[in-house]
């Protein structure tokens, strides 16, 4: 319950994306609100009230702030740059390609042969994004049409996802998932800050409806997704989470058809199973071969 409770939650950062952008929000308003809101509220919980040490010297929290500002930051931008353009339900598919992207770059990056059920994953994952994409053909874009730059950026987001994931694996265990969290958002949001003050585009002085949609990010699609995942793993375990968490587009395909009436053709879900399928085949147990 914990975990798909996770999903749902990290499913509704699309669906809140969408509606901030119908609020005539900036992306740099959006994401530096959005981190910086979680990031103040991690450090304040966990070291006022769980007295734990949040600054571990420069050579450790560095990392972290930087795996935010270029790192998160990069894949945030992609992605709702995206967002802007295609439909939340079509995004919320695409993105799920990461977890084969993960794979291919364990092998090139750390050496780990693929087995023969990630090869299959990562043809399901390449044909269901075909597909997916494909079943849009001839529909305009509020019926759910593809924007040839809106799908370019998805696939750019979730192939940077993929490369932050394999390089913040070597330093998140320094600090503690939550700690880290906390840095990584607040790298973010100062990345954001600087980019909006720049272009001049930041503007916090947001209608009511618009500091909701900020609100509800922080606490639903960022903490509390956060929290109730890490909760769940340590009840059922790594691998059972990791499925679980497959439920994530699930629930951006349902929440986008039930709050921002979208829809996708038969051929699009489709796709859209093949795509977890994939997530399905490369989240099971088993051993895996090296190269020495």
């Amino acid at each position: 319950m914990l975990c798909a409770l996770s999903a749902a939650g990290f499913a509704s950062l699309t669906i809140l994306g969408k509606l901030a952008f119908k609020q005539n929000l900036s992306l740099v308003t959006i994401l530096s609100l959005r981190f910086g809101g979680a990031a103040l509220i991690l450090f304040a919980f966990m070291g006022l009230v769980k007295r734990r040490q949040i600054y571990f010297g420069l050579r450790r929290t560095l990392p972290l702030f930087l795996l935010g500002a270029l790192g998160y930051a990069g894949q945030s931008s992609l992605f709702f740059g995206a967002l802007q353009r295609n439909p939340a339900s079509l995004n919320g598919l695409l993105l799920y390609v990461y977890p084969a992207v993960v794979a291919l770059l364990g092998w090139l990056v750390n050496r780990n042969v693929p087995r023969t059920r990630e090869w299959l994953a990562m043809f399901l994952a390449l044909l269901g994004v075909a597909l997916t994409i494909g079943g849009a053909g001839g529909m305009d874009m509020e019926h759910g049409g593809v924007d040839p730059l809106g799908v370019v950026m998805v696939i750019g987001s979730a192939i940077w996802y993929s490369v932050y994931i394999v390089i913040s694996d070597r330093y998140v265990h320094l600090a503690g998932a939550w700690i880290s969290t906390a840095w990584i958002a607040l790298g973010a949001s100062v990345s954001f800050m600087l980019a909006g003050l720049v272009s001049g585009s930041l503007n916090w002085l947001l209608p009511a409806s618009g500091v909701a949609i900020i609100l509800a990010m922080i606490f639903l699609s960022t903490i509390m997704a956060l929290g109730t995942f890490l909760a769940g793993m340590r009840l059922v375990g790594p691998t059972t989470a990791s499925l679980l968490s497959t439920l994530e587009p699930v629930f951006t395909v349902l929440l986008a058809v039930l709050l921002l009436q979208e829809a996708l053709r038969p051929l699009q879900i489709v796709g859209g199973g093949l795509v977890l399928a994939a997530v399905v085949l490369l989240s099971l147990p088993g051993t895996r071969a090296s190269v020495d």
